[in-house]
Order: C-alpha cells, then sequence, then structure tokens
C-alpha cells in the first residue's frame, strides 16, 4: 500500500492491529478478484467475450452481405450481358433490314425514273436518291443512338448498384459501431 497520504490510514498502516486489518482487507479483495477470474466474470473478461461474440457477429454479417451483393452484382451483369447481346443482334437485324430497303427503294427509284426517261446520274435523278439515302443514313443515326443509350442505361443501372452495396455496407457498419457503443465496448 505505497503512497498513503491520509493520517488516518497512516497509523493504521504503522500499528500493529490497523496494518492487520488492511492486510486482511487487501487478502479479501484479492482473492476475490481471483475468484472473479476463475469463474470469468471479470469486467474486463466480459468485454472481452462480448467483443469476441460481436467480432464474431460482425464477420458473419459483413460475409453474408458481401455474398449476396455479389450474386446481386453478378446477376445483374449476366442479365446486362445477354440484354446487350440481344441490343447487338437487334441492332445489326435492323441495320441489315435498312441497307436490303435502300436497295429495294433505290433500284425502285432507278427504274421509275428510266421508265420516265430521266436519268438517275443526272440532276433531279440523283437528287431523289440521295435524299433517300441520307434519309437512311439519319435512320442509321437514331437507330445507333436508342441502342448508345440502352446501352448506357444497362451501365447506370451496375453503377447505381454498386453504389446501393456500398451504401449498405456502409448503413451495417455504423450500425454495428453503435451497438459496440451501446454496449460500451
Amino acid at each position: 500500500m505505497g503512497g498513503i497520504t491520509t493520517p488516518a490510514l497512516m497509523v493504521l498502516s504503522h500499528s500493529a492491529p490497523g496494518s492487520s486489518y488492511i492486510k486482511a482487507a487487501t487478502d479479501l479483495v484479492n482473492t476475490t478478484n481471483q475468484a472473479k477470474d476463475l469463474l470469468g466474470i471479470t469486467k474486463s473478461k466480459r468485454k472481452k467475450k462480448e467483443r469476441e461474440i460481436l467480432d464474431a457477429e460482425k464477420a458473419v454479417e459483413d460475409a453474408d452481405l458481401a455474398a449476396r451483393q455479389a450474386a446481386d452484382l453478378d446477376d445483374l451483369q449476366q442479365r446486362n450481358t445477354r440484354t446487350t447481346a440481344r441490343i447487338q443482334a437487334e441492332s445489326e437485324i435492323a441495320e441489315a433490314r435498312r441497307g436490303r430497303s435502300l436497295r429495294q427503294e433505290t433500284g425502285s427509284l432507278r427504274a421509275q425514273l428510266g421508265a420516265q426517261g430521266i436519268g438517275s446520274a443526272d440532276g433531279s435523278g440523283e437528287a431523289v436518291i440521295l435524299g433517300r439515302e441520307r434519309a437512311a443514313a439519319e435512320e442509321k443515326e437514331n437507330a445507333a443512338r436508342l441502342d448508345s443509350l440502352k446501352l448506357s442505361a444497362l451501365t447506370d443501372e451496375e453503377e447505381s448498384l454498386k453504389r446501393r452495396n456500398l451504401l449498405d455496407l456502409t448503413r451495417q457498419q455504423e450500425r454495428q459501431r453503435l451497438e459496440r457503443l451501446a454496449r460500451g465496448l
């Protein structure tokens, strides 16, 4: 009991009966602490055990969330891959259809112009054919823009899922942190 400063404790520690009372009290406290340690009911061990349990629960929750998020992201990516392939296939089919249609219309226009005695290589005939080709080019550009928007929407959906996943992870970590604070750990 080093560092005793109060006069009453100084007297008790130097006198024989007071010293034995202090020694008995100290022994009693030490014995009580040892019993608590053996039984595992000390505050520090209890908190350590609670921390271990919380850490295990946190690990399970984190693994579960990560697995669900990975599965969701994988499903979305597979769906987006299929959708992208479908969009590209539809685009190729539409482009082939537009090309066929343009060739047929051009041939038909040339035949009509020829039947009327107008050449397709000179002024008005060429203008009609070029007008139809420009219209086809505009259709192609519009289809390409539409396809680009569809593909961009798929990418946006994937990015949105990643942001939601990050938000869910942050929310879970904050909940776990608050739980620890509430328990005083």
